[in-house]
């Protein structure tokens, strides 16, 4: 009996433990994609003509948007018609279900970890937007760049929240075609 309480003790010591790994993990993740995401930005953006920077704040802000619907489609799927599709061996079925038995993970890396990011560097593009069409510090420099700010900060919210909508509405057709998607790199879920 002595020998069972340990045991038991035992696996919840470990699951405690473990339980650190994952925060941990996109932690690394997280700062590695930053650090990588924002080298390349500064490379694109640093001699970049204006309309390449507004380009490259658009895209980080359109990769911001999809990796938050893409998060909040797979949190809010049902198991049960991808189990359906995989039982017809459906194209992407397969990654659909795993995508759902982790989308506490997948949330986090596409809403928390991609899409913060390239939130927050798409704030730093627009600081470059800035350096090239204000260098003064007057009263019109400050009107511009508070509006450049407010213009990134609306647009993203904007997309964002059409976006979340249509994710709910529509989680497993999201779900489904994310998981087709990243089908073609995994080639585990052939007809």
């Amino acid at each position: 009996m002595e020998n069972e309480e340990e045991k038991q003790e035992k696996k919840r010591k470990d699951k405690k433990q473990r339980g650190w790994v994952w925060p941990v993990k996109v932690l690394f993740l997280a700062i590695f994609l930053s650090f990588s995401f924002s080298i390349l930005s500064e490379l694109a953006l640093s001699n970049a003509m204006l309309i390449v920077s507004i380009i490259v704040v658009l895209v980080f802000i359109l990769i911001s948007i999809v990796f938050d619907m893409l998060g909040v489609a797979v949190t809010s799927s049902s198991i049960e018609p991808f189990l359906a599709m995989a039982s017809r061996k459906v194209t992407g079925s397969k990654q659909a279900i795993s995508l759902i038995k982790n989308a506490d993970r997948i949330s986090a890396i596409c809403t928390d970890v991609i899409g913060d990011i390239c939130g927050i560097l798409s704030g730093a593009a627009g600081a470059s937007i800035l350096g090239k069409i204000a260098i003064s510090g007057d009263f019109t420099a400050i009107l511009v760049s508070s509006l450049v700010s407010a213009l990134i900060a609306g647009i993203t919210i904007f997309g964002k929240a059409c976006c979340k909508k249509y994710a709910i509405t529509h989680s497993n057709e999201v779900t489904l075609r994310f998981a087709k998607f990243i089908n073609i790199f995994t080639k585990k879920d052939k007809k």
